[in-house]
C-alpha cells in the first residue's frame, strides 16, 4: 500500500492533550495531522482542574481568556468540604458539615498565587475545555482537514529516517500517512501497548462509577462555596465509598445556558450493596441515597465506570513516537496533575520537534536526536512522580480523614455513625481529640488541595548541569531526603526551573517576563547593554535594565540570585544562568548547543 500523504507530524486522538498539541505545532507553522478515533469531542466531563502551569500554556495559546469566561467563578473555584450529606435528619448527623477549607489557590490562598503567575488557577470540565481548544485548532491549521474525527489509526510502522508509516482507517477507508514524527495522545488505548511499551505501576486500584446529571441542587446545600463535596457516611464506611459531588456549570451562572440548568458530577466506589454494573436508575437512586434528598429530580446525562491505575510507561519515546498524556501515564484524578502533566508534555515536546524538523531541512536528520531523547529523560520523572502523589491524595481521604472521625469500612454502621457523632458531642471525652484530627487531616491533605510545588515547583534536574541547586536543595524545593516539596513553591533561577513570574513594563506597556519567551529562539535575559553580544540565530536577547524592560518590584533581581543573566529555552525552562566576563560569550553559546542536545 502507497502512503496516500505525507505530513511533518501525525497526532493520534483529539482529546484535550493531542488538541493542545496541534495548536503549538500550529503556531510554529508545522504541518500535521490530527487522528480522533471518536465523531467529536468528550461526552463525559472527565478533568476539571487546569492548574497555573497550564493555564500559562493557554496564555501563550491564546485561549486564556475565553477559558477563564467560561471557567467557574471565583466564589465557586477555591473551596472543598466534608459533608455527612446534604439533607435527611433520620439519625441525628444529616445534613452536617464536618469541615471545610480553601484550596486550589483560592480565599485565603490567593494573593500567595498570584505571585506565582500571570495566570490562574481555573475549573473547567474537559466537555467545556475541548471545544475551545478544537475552535483555536481549526483556526490556526494550515489546511481544513487537519482534525479528522472518526478516523482511527490502525497501527504504526516506524520506518527509522525514513519516517513512521501511520495506517488509519477514516470513512470506510483505510490508508497510509507518511510522518517524520508521531505524537501518541490517544489516551493509553492502544499505541502505548503496540509498540511493545511496559507500564510500570499500580493497576486496577479501585473501581469508580461517575455520572454527570441535572438537577437543582444548590438550593439544598449549605455551602454553594465548595466546589467539591465529599460525603462521610457510616454506613458505607468512609468517603470515597460515600462518593464525592462537583458542580461544572454552565458558567457564568447568569447566563442565559446556566438558567436553571445546574450540571454536576457524582462519583463514588462501589460498595458490597450497590449493584455490579449501575445504570440510570440505580446511579439516581445511589445518589438520592448519598445526598439523603429522596424526591430530588435527576436527568442522567451519561455515566462512566472507570478503574484507577497509578502507572507510567517505562520509556517516553519510541524511534520516532512520542508518548505524551495518558499514553504515557494514568493518574489517580485526586490532586488534578493528569491533564496538566499531559500538556505540560506536549509543551516540552513540541519545540524540540520544530528543531528536529528544522535539522531534517537542512540536511541533517539525526542532528537533534539528542534533544528529542531529553524529552523522555525529563518528563519520565515527572509522570511517575505525580502518579505516586495523586495515589498518596486518594488514599489520605480513608487513611486521614475518615481515620481521625474514626469511621472505617472495616467497622459496623453504629460504631460508624457513634464514631461521628463523638466529633459534634462536646460532651464527649473524644470530641477535642477528634476536632483537633480533623483539623490534622486536613492539613495533611494540603498535598491535594494546596501544593504548589507539585503544581508549580517541579523542574528538571539534568538541566542543571553544573548542579548549580545541590547546595540549596535547589532553593528549598526539595527536602533533606532529595524529595520534591509538594507544600511549597520556590520560584528559582536555577538550571532546569521555570522561568520565574515577575510583572515588566516598558514605555507604558506592562507584561509579564515569560511573555518574552519565542517559539522557536531560546532567550536570553540580561542586565545591561553587553548581553546584546549573544544575539544570533538561536538566541533573542531582551534586556531588564534601565531604559529597557523595567521590574519595579525588584524581585527579578532577587530570582537572579547574583547572576546577571539567563538563557531560556522556548518552553521557559531556565538553561543557563552566568555573570558577565571576558569568556561569556564563549560559555553561553556552549550552553546554547548544549540546550539543544549538540
Amino acid at each position: 500500500m502507497v502512503a496516500h500523504e505525507s505530513v511533518p507530524v501525525v497526532i493520534v486522538g483529539a482529546g484535550p492533550i493531542g488538541l493542545c498539541a496541534s495548536i503549538l505545532l500550529s503556531q510554529r507553522g508545522i504541518r500535521h495531522v490530527v487522528f480522533e478515533r471518536h465523531p467529536g469531542t468528550s461526552i463525559h466531563p472527565k478533568a476539571c482542574g487546569i492548574n497555573q502551569r497550564t493555564t500559562e500554556i493557554f496564555r501563550a495559546m491564546g485561549i486564556y481568556e475565553e477559558v477563564r469566561r467560561v471557567a467557574a467563578p471565583d466564589d465557586i473555584k477555591g473551596r472543598t468540604g466534608w459533608f455527612t450529606s446534604l439533607g435527611g435528619q433520620g439519625n441525628g448527623i444529616d445534613g452536617r458539615e464536618v469541615w471545610s477549607r480553601d484550596a486550589w489557590g483560592g480565599g485565603i490562598y490567593s494573593t500567595e498565587y498570584e505571585t506565582y503567575s500571570p495566570a490562574r488557577y481555573e475549573i473547567l470540565p474537559q466537555i467545556r475545555l475541548e471545544p475551545i481548544l478544537v475552535r483555536r485548532a481549526m483556526e490556526l491549521a494550515a489546511t481544513p482537514d487537519t482534525l479528522r474525527f472518526g478516523a482511527e489509526v490502525l497501527g504504526l510502522d516506524d520506518r527509522g529516517d525514513a519516517g513512521v508509516v501511520v495506517k488509519v482507517s477514516e470513512q470506510g477507508e483505510e490508508r497510509e500517512v507518511l510522518a517524520r514524527y508521531v505524537i501518541a495522545a490517544d489516551g493509553g488505548r492502544s499505541i502505548t501497548d503496540k509498540l511493545g511499551v511496559a507500564w510500570l505501576g499500580e493497576r486496577d486500584i479501585m473501581d469508580m462509577v461517575s455520572v454527570h446529571f441535572r438537577a437543582s441542587i444548590r438550593q439544598h446545600h449549605p455551602d454553594n462555596r465548595n466546589f467539591i463535596t465529599w460525603f462521610i457516611h457510616p454506613e458505607r464506611g468512609g468517603s470515597t465509598r460515600t462518593g464525592y459531588l462537583y458542580q461544572i456549570g454552565p458558567w457564568p451562572l447568569d447566563s442565559p445556558e446556566a438558567q436553571g440548568n445546574e450540571e454536576w458530577v457524582f462519583a463514588c466506589a462501589p460498595t458490597a450493596s450497590d449493584p455490579e454494573k449501575f445504570d440510570n436508575e440505580a446511579m439516581i437512586a445511589r445518589l438520592r441515597d448519598t445526598l439523603k434528598i429522596p424526591d430530588l429530580q435527576v436527568e442522567v446525562i451519561s455515566l462512566s465506570h472507570w478503574h484507577v491505575h497509578a502507572i507510567s510507561a517505562e520509556r517516553y519515546r519510541s524511534g520516532r513516537v512520542f508518548l505524551v498524556g495518558d499514553a504515557a501515564h494514568r493518574i489517580p484524578p485526586w490532586g488534578a496533575l493528569g491533564m496538566n502533566s499531559g500538556i505540560q508534555d506536549v509543551q516540552n515536546l513540541v519545540w524540540k520537534i520544530q528543531f528536529a524538523l528544522r535539522g531534517d531541512a537542512n540536511g541533517s536528520p539525526n542532528k537533534y536526536d539528542k534533544l528529542l531523547d531529553s524529552y523522555d529523560i525529563e518528563r519520565r520523572p515527572i509522570g511517575r512522580r505525580v502518579g505516586l502523589s495523586s495515589l498518596h491524595n486518594l488514599r489520605s481521604h480513608g487513611l486521614i480523614m475518615d481515620a481521625a472521625l474514626g469511621v472505617s469500612p472495616t467497622n459496623t454502621a453504629e460504631t460508624n455513625l457513634a464514631a461521628i457523632q463523638a466529633f459534634w458531642d462536646e460532651s464527649h471525652p473524644e470530641h477535642k481529640a477528634k476536632l483537633e484530627a480533623v483539623h490534622k487531616a486536613s492539613q495533611t491533605l494540603d498535598l491535594e488541595f494546596k501544593a504548589p510545588g507539585a503544581e508549580l515547583g517541579w523542574f528538571y534536574p539534568s538541566a542543571d548541569t553544573h548542579q548549580e541547586g545541590k547546595a540549596s536543595r535547589h532553593q528549598g524545593q526539595l527536602d533533606e531526603d532529595g524529595e520534591l516539596r509538594m507544600d511549597v513553591f520556590s520560584p528559582s533561577t536555577i538550571p532546569g526551573h521555570n522561568l520565574p513570574h515577575v510583572w515588566i513594563s516598558k514605555h507604558g506597556q506592562t507584561i509579564a517576563l515569560r511573555d518574552l519567551l519565542l517559539l522557536d529562539k531560546l532567550l536570553l535575559i540580561g542586565n545591561g547593554p553587553a548581553w546584546s553580544q549573544l544575539e544570533d540565530e538561536t538566541v533573542h536577547v531582551e534586556l531588564v535594565a534601565p531604559g529597557q524592560w523595567i521590574d519595579e518590584s525588584g524581585r527579578w533581581q532577587e530570582y537572579l540570585d547574583g547572576y546577571d543573566a539567563v538563557l531560556v529555552r522556548p518552553d521557559g525552562i531556565v538553561a543557563w544562568r552566568g555573570r558577565w566576563h571576558d569568556s561569556t560569550i564563549e560559555e553561553c553559546r556552549t550552553a546554547a548547543c548544549h540546550c539543544l542536545g549538540l
